[in-house]
C-alpha cells in the first residue's frame, strides 16, 4: 500500500484573518492525506477553502466568473482588508515563504504559495468548487472568441500535443498574408516598400508630365519675352541654347542705374517745384524795408518797458517768491491760496483759544462744585453713623418702659407714642438720610468723572493753542500777501503788454528773416533750371516770371524719360524671369526622369520579393493543413481508445446503476481549435443525446464529478492533492458509499491529499469513519466551524492510526 509522508503533502496549514464569514484569526491544520471540514451552512466552510485558493493561487476563480469586482467582498463586513497565507510543500514554493497575501478595496498585495505551474494545475485540476459543480461540464465546453474550450486544452495536454500545436500555431499566420507579414522578417517590410514606390511612381510619373507641359510653356514664353528686346532672335534654338542666348543679352542691362538716376531726377523738379510756388508768394524788396522800420519802433517800446514796468513786475516777483509763493502758473491764483491758508491758520488759533478759556471756566465751576460736595458729603456721614449707632444700641437696653436712660423722662406724658417707638421712627428717619448719602455720592462721582474728561480736553486744547511768536509771523505774512494783492492788478496789466512787445518783436524779425531769404531764391532757382534743362536736352528761356512754365516743360519731360527707362528694364526682367523658369524647368525634368527610372527598378525589387513570400505562404498552408490533419486523427483515436474508457470507469463506480454512461463525443477540428461535444450511451451501446438532457440532476453532478476526477487522473498531478466543497449534492445514500469508496482509494493508493467541506452532520460522522486511518503512519484531520471554533481544541482534532486490540489479540 502507498503510503503519503509529511515531505509529500503539498498543502500543510492555511492562515486566514477576517476573510469573509470568518471573524478574527484562525490558523488550521492540513498536514494529513485527508482533512474533513465541517459546518452547518453560514459557517465559513466555503469561505476556508476561498481563502485556500487565494492563498495558493492570488485568485478566487468562482467568485471572478460572477464579478470582476468581488475582491472589494473578500474582507469581513466592517473589515478594511483581510489577510490569508498557506504553507505548501518545497518543491512547490514560489519563492517567498511565510508572507502573508492581503486584500482590500480592488488590490490583492503579497505572493501566492505556489508556483505559476503549480497554481495553474491547482485551479484547473485540483479545487472543484460547490457553484461551479453544477455547471462544470457547462464551463468544460464554453469557448470565448477564437479560444478553445478548456475541456479541449485538458485534451491537449493529456495527448501531448503541444509540439504539434506549437507547429499549427506557428503556421496559424501563414493562412493570412497580412498577419504572415508580421511573422516573416522582411515581408511587412517588402510589402510595404512595393506599396509606397508604386505609389511614388505614380507621384513622380503625375509630376513628370506636370513638369513636361510646364516646361513648354516657359520655353515659349522666353522666346516671347527676348523677343521684345531683340526681334531678330533665330527660332531654330534648343532650350540650353536659348538659356545661354538670353544670358548674353542681359549682360547689356543698364535699366537699373539709368532708372535710378531719372527717378532721382524727377523728384529733385518736384521739389524744385514746391520752391518756385513758395518764391512767387514772397513780398518784393519795398516790403522788407518797411518791416525793418517797423522793427526798430517796436524794439525801442520794448526797451522803455523794460526799464519801468518791468522793473515793477520783477519786484513784485522777488517779494512773492520771498514769501515762498510758486509762480510759474497763476500769480493770482499763487496768492490767493496763500493768503487764504494763512487766514485759515489765524481762525483756527483764534477758535482754539476762545474754546479753551470755555473749557478753563467749566472746568474750574466744577471743582468748586465738586469740593462742596466731598465737605458735605463727609459732615453727613459722620453725623448719620454716629448717630445710628447709639440708638441702636440704646435700643437693646430699653424694654416696654417708657423712661429714657440718658435723659430719665418719661414718655408716659407724650401721649403720641411710647419710647420704643420712638427711637424706631428716629432709626427709619436715618435710614432714609442714609439713601440721601447714597445720592449724594453718586452725584459726587459722576461730577469727577465729568471733572476729569474736562481736564482731559482742557490739556488738548492747551497743547493745540498757536504760540505767539508763530501768530505774529502769520500776522505779517498776511499783512504782506495783502499787499501782493493789491498790486496784482497793475502787475498782470504790465506783464500782458511786455508778452506782446515781446511777441511783435519775434513776428517782425522771422518775416525780415524771410524777406531776406527771398532776395537770393530767384538767382538759385534760375541756375537749377538751366542744369535740369541740359540733363533733359531741352532749350528753354529762363526770366523770373517763366519759371513755372519752364519748370513744367522739364517736369513733362522727365516723367517720359522714367516711363521710357522703366518699360525697357520691365523687358530686361521679363526675360530673366522666364529664362530661369526655363531653366528650372529644364532641371527638374532631368531630376523627375532620373527618379522614375530608380523607381521602376526599386519597385521590380520589391514586387520579387513579395511574390517569393507568397510562394512560401502556400507552402506554409500546406504544413499547416497537413498538421490540423494529423492532429485530428490522433485526437480522434486517443477519445475513442482511452480516455473515454477512464471516465467510463470512474462514473459507473459512482452511479452503478445509471443506464446512459457520458463520454466525449468524436472532436472535430476548426480552423482555430478543437471542437469537443459531450453525449451519452446507453448501457446497450445505442447512441444517445447530451448530459444535461439525459441524466438527473443527481447523476448530472455525478457525471460532471467523475470527469473532474478523470481528469485529474489522466496526467502526472503537478499538485497531487483534490479538494471539494460539498460534492455530494442531490446523491444518494448508495451514490456517498460509492463516493467514500473512490475518495479511499485516491487518498490510499493512488497519493493524494484530499479535503472535502460538507455541511451535513451525519455525512461528515459518515465520511470521519471511512476515510480513517488504515495503517501506520496515515492520518486524518477533521475541522468542526460554528460554536465548536470556540472550544479549547478550536474543533480541529487529529486523528491517528491506532491497532485493533480486539483484532490483534
Amino acid at each position: 500500500m502507498w503510503m503519503m509522508s509529511m515531505r509529500d503533502l503539498p498543502i500543510r496549514s492555511l492562515m486566514l484573518s477576517d476573510f469573509r464569514s470568518i471573524e478574527g484569526t484562525r490558523v488550521l491544520p492540513f498536514d494529513a492525506p485527508v482533512v474533513l471540514i465541517h459546518g452547518s451552512n453560514g459557517t465559513g466552510k466555503t469561505s476556508v477553502l476561498s481563502a485556500l485558493e487565494l492563498a495558493l493561487t492570488g485568485a478566487v476563480q468562482s467568485m471572478a466568473r460572477q464579478d470582476d469586482r468581488y475582491i472589494a467582498h473578500l474582507p469581513y463586513f466592517g473589515q478594511a482588508y483581510a489577510t490569508v497565507r498557506a504553507d505548501v510543500a518545497e518543491y512547490l514554493q514560489a519563492g517567498s515563504t511565510g508572507v502573508p497575501l492581503t486584500v482590500g478595496g480592488t488590490r490583492i498585495d503579497g505572493p501566492h504559495a505556489l508556483n505559476e505551474e503549480a497554481a495553474k494545475f491547482y485551479a484547473e485540476r485540483c479545487y472543484l468548487d460547490q457553484a461551479s459543480l453544477g455547471r462544470l461540464l457547462e464551463f468544460y465546453q464554453t469557448r470565448v472568441g477564437q479560444e478553445e474550450s478548456a475541456l479541449a486544452k485538458f485534451v491537449n495536454e493529456l495527448l501531448g500535443l503541444e509540439k504539434l500545436d506549437a507547429l499549427r500555431a506557428g503556421l496559424s499566420d501563414a493562412n493570412d498574408l497580412r498577419l504572415l507579414k508580421k511573422l516573416a522578417v522582411g515581408v511587412e517590410d517588402a510589402a510595404t516598400k512595393a506599396k509606397a514606390t508604386a505609389a511614388q511612381l505614380t507621384e513622380q510619373s503625375e509630376l513628370l508630365a506636370e513638369n513636361r507641359s510646364e516646361l513648354a510653356q516657359a520655353r515659349a514664353a522666353t522666346r516671347q519675352a527676348i523677343s521684345a528686346l531683340h526681334p531678330d532672335t533665330p527660332d531654330a534654338m534648343d532650350d540650353s541654347d536659348l538659356v545661354a542666348f538670353v544670358q548674353s543679352a542681359l549682360s547689356d542691362d543698364d535699366t537699373q542705374v539709368a532708372s535710378a538716376d531719372a527717378a532721382r531726377l524727377h523728384q529733385e523738379l518736384i521739389a524744385l517745384g514746391g520752391r518756385i510756388s513758395a518764391l512767387t508768394e514772397r513780398p518784393s524788396t519795398q516790403r522788407i524795408e518797411e518791416v525793418r522800420s517797423a522793427l526798430a519802433v517796436i524794439t525801442a517800446d520794448r526797451q522803455t518797458w523794460d526799464a519801468t514796468e518791468g522793473a515793477t513786475v520783477r519786484a513784485w516777483e522777488a517779494e512773492a517768491q520771498a514769501l515762498g509763493l510758486e509762480l510759474s502758473n497763476e500769480p493770482r491764483l499763487a496768492v490767493e491760496r496763500a493768503t487764504n491758508l494763512v487766514l485759515r491758520d489765524l481762525d483756527t488759533a483764534s477758535k482754539v483759544r476762545a474754546q479753551l478759556e470755555s473749557v478753563r471756566a467749566q472746568l474750574d465751576t466744577d471743582r468748586r462744585t465738586l469740593d462742596s460736595l466731598e465737605v458735605s458729603l463727609a459732615e453727613a456721614h459722620e453725623y448719620s453713623s454716629a448717630l445710628v449707632e447709639g440708638l441702636t444700641a440704646l435700643r437693646t437696653i430699653v424694654d416696654d418702659s417708657n423712661v429714657c436712660p440718658v435723659c430719665d423722662r418719661d414718655y408716659e406724658e407724650a401721649e403720641t407714642h411710647s419710647l420704643p417707638v420712638h427711637i424706631d421712627l428716629k432709626l427709619s428717619e436715618l435710614t432714609a438720610h442714609g439713601q440721601q448719602l447714597v445720592d449724594l455720592r453718586t452725584e459726587r462721582d459722576e461730577l469727577a468723572a465729568r471733572v476729569g474728561r474736562t481736564e482731559a480736553d482742557h490739556s488738548q486744547l492747551q497743547s493745540r493753542v498757536l504760540p505767539a511768536d508763530q501768530e505774529e509771523t502769520l500776522q505779517q505774512r498776511r499783512a504782506a500777501l495783502v499787499q501782493l494783492t493789491a498790486q496784482i492788478d497793475e502787475v498782470e496789466s504790465a506783464v500782458t503788454r511786455g508778452a506782446d512787445l515781446a511777441r511783435r518783436v519775434r513776428e517782425l524779425e522771422q518775416t525780415l528773416e524771410n524777406l531776406e531769404a527771398a532776395s537770393s531764391e530767384a538767382h538759385h532757382i534760375r541756375t537749377e533750371l538751366s542744369r535740369y534743362a541740359a540733363l533733359l536736352h531741352v532749350d528753354l528761356p529762363l526770366v523770373a516770371d517763366s519759371f513755372d512754365g519752364a519748370w513744367r516743360s522739364l517736369l513733362e519731360r522727365a516723367e517720359a524719360e522714367v516711363v521710357r527707362i522703366q518699360g525697357a528694364a520691365t523687358r530686361y526682367r521679363s526675360a530673366a524671369n522666364e529664362s530661369a523658369r526655363l531653366g528650372s524647368a529644364i532641371e527638374r525634368e532631368s531630376v523627375v526622369v532620373q527618379r522614375v527610372a530608380s523607381l521602376v527598378e526599386r519597385k521590380n525589387h520589391w514586387d520579387g520579393r513579395v511574390a517569393e513570400a507568397r510562394r512560401r505562404q502556400a507552402v506554409a498552408r500546406e504544413v499547416h493543413e497537413a498538421a490540423t490533419r494529423a492532429r485530428t486523427t490522433i485526437v480522434q483515436r486517443v477519445f475513442t481508445e482511452s480516455l473515454n474508457d477512464v471516465w467510463r470507469s470512474v462514473f459507473t463506480r459512482l452511479a452503478p446503476n445509471e443506464g446512459f454512461i457520458p463520454r466525449f463525443g468524436i472532436p472535430t477540428a476548426t480552423k482555430t481549435a478543437l471542437d469537443i461535444k459531450l453525449e451519452t450511451t446507453h448501457r446497450t451501446g445505442a447512441a444517445s443525446g447530451p448530459p444535461q438532457m439525459m441524466l438527473s440532476a443527481g447523476n448530472l453532478n455525478t457525471a460532471a464529478l467523475s470527469l473532474f476526477l478523470a481528469l485529474h487522473l489522466a496526467v502526472q498531478p503537478v499538485v497531487p492533492c483534490l479538494v471539494f466543497d460539498d460534492p455530494v449534492q442531490a446523491m444518494d445514500e448508495v451514490h456517498v458509499a460509492q463516493f467514500a469508496g473512490l475518495i479511499r482509494v485516491l487518498a490510499k493508493q493512488h497519493g493524494r491529499q484530499v479535503v472535502i467541506a460538507v455541511h451535513e452532520r451525519e455525512l461528515f460522522d459518515y465520511l470521519s469513519l471511512e476515510l480513517s486511518p488504515a495503517y501506520d503512519g496515515d492520518e486524518l484531520i477533521t475541522i468542526e466551524l460554528g460554536e465548536r471554533a470556540k472550544d479549547e481544541d478550536e474543533g480541529v482534532i487529529r486523528h491517528t492510526w491506532t491497532p485493533d486490540t480486539a483484532i490483534a489479540s
